[in-house]
């Protein structure tokens, strides 16, 4: 019997050997009838005899009858209006976190600071976020630990059109010393880019990093001709290139940095430690998310257009047609690692932790193990099975 967020396994654990555990079961079924659904309960009913009935054709749990009227209540936030956090936009609204158990609301904040401060003011119970943010959170003493993948990838550097021969051998130190590249301070693409060009041995003081309050100011910045160069996030491609900029680099080349992560999936280690099965759970049901996203793309979207703020051409673009975008469950100690250890080389973070600690994978590694179990012919179960041992040791 799992915990819920309140009382820990170990406390139901005593009431079991009172001999009292099935009249709390009976008392729960009825106050759970009598009162009015949440969020996430109401928005992920309506999926159940589509979306997760196809999903459960490509090898998902089965359906845990026995807690049917007693799941395990989840606060979960995530990103809106793009798909960073699609696994768990797909979770929620295919129904696939209610099939594994739980009773979850989902909110949606652009805010990466917000998102972990309601975590960590127990507003929230499982969060995703760019992966400078929380890392440095942890890093400034925040005992948060992350246990699942969200994104990856998913940056790129534009110019002018006019100017991309100029930029063609972008690593050149004549092609980038005494330039201007528009950067939001912190993103992905700021940390990955800067990490790049210390590893191939420029010299960043002599490359002019202009800090601008948002991606959509990087790109007016270039169009103005304010800066030379700017790094935008996946949600804003469509929209530069609209107006014209084209990429000289996605970051993601095999001469670059080709499995820099992004967004990662996290909560408290006091919350893990409590209820720990039902953070399984949630896995189980984000990796099961990110099958139906690989194997049944119209159940997917039709899941995921309920809490993604997109137009149909928008959203097939950012997930299917752009590439340079990984949306993969799985935590990736490694990268995770390696996108701390740049944060600190560039100073953005001083490395007072060593970040080992805060990177939990068995939770990913146990939900997988146990979908693998259920269905070992699923394809994307075992590409992730390889993915995690190339990545988690």
């Amino acid at each position: 019997m799992k915990g819920n967020l309140v009382f820990t396994a170990t406390t139901l654990r005593k009431i079991a050997l009172l001999g009292i555990l099935s009249l709390s079961l009976i008392a729960c079924g009825k106050a759970k009838s009598g009162e009015g659904s949440s969020t996430g309960s109401q928005a992920t009913t309506k999926q159940e005899s589509d979306g997760t009935a196809k999903q459960e054709e490509n090898g998902s749990s089965d359906q845990k009858a026995d807690n049917k009227d007693n799941k395990i209540p989840l606060r979960v936030i995530a990103n809106n209006n793009n798909v960073a956090h699609i696994d768990s936009v797909i979770a929620q609204y295919a129904g696939l976190y209610d099939k594994n158990g739980l009773d979850t609301t989902i909110q949606f904040n652009p805010s990466n600071p917000d998102n972990i401060q309601a975590l960590l003011a127990d507003k929230a119970d499982l969060v995703s976020a760019g992966s400078s943010a929380v890392l440095n959170y942890i890093d400034n003493g925040s005992d948060i630990v992350i246990i699942g993948g969200q994104m990856s990838l998913g940056e790129t550097v534009y110019v002018r059109p006019e100017r991309a021969e100029e930029f063609k051998d972008l690593y050149n130190p004549n092609t980038l010393y005494g330039k201007k590249v528009g950067v939001t301070r912190l993103n992905t693409g700021d940390v990955a880019f800067r990490k790049i060009l210390k590893d191939k041995g420029l010299d960043l003081s002599k490359i002019e990093f202009v800090e601008l309050d948002s991606q959509a100011t990087v790109t007016q910045a270039v169009l103005k001709g304010d800066v030379d160069l700017g790094i935008n996030f996946l949600t804003f491609r469509d929209g530069a290139e609209k107006q014209g900029l084209v990429p000289v680099s996605q970051l993601d080349a095999e001469d670059e940095w080709p499995d820099y992560i992004c967004c990662r999936l996290f909560t408290t280690r006091d919350k893990l430690k409590e209820n720990r099965e039902a953070y399984v759970d949630a896995l189980k049901a984000n990796i099961e998310a990110y099958s139906l996203l690989e194997n049944d793309k119209e159940a997917a979207e039709k899941a995921a257009r309920q809490g993604i703020d997109l137009d149909d051409d928008a959203y097939q673009k950012q997930v299917y047609q752009y590439g340079h975008l990984g949306l993969s469950p799985n935590p990736d100690r490694k990268n995770t690692k390696a996108f701390f250890q740049a944060m600190v080389d560039i100073g953005y973070s001083k490395g007072n932790v060593n970040i080992d600690d805060y990177i939990d994978t068995t939770v990913f590694e146990d939900a997988l193990n146990e979908l693998i179990k259920e269905n070992p012919d699923n394809k994307t179960y075992q590409a992730l099975k390889a993915e995690s041992e190339s990545t988690n040791q």
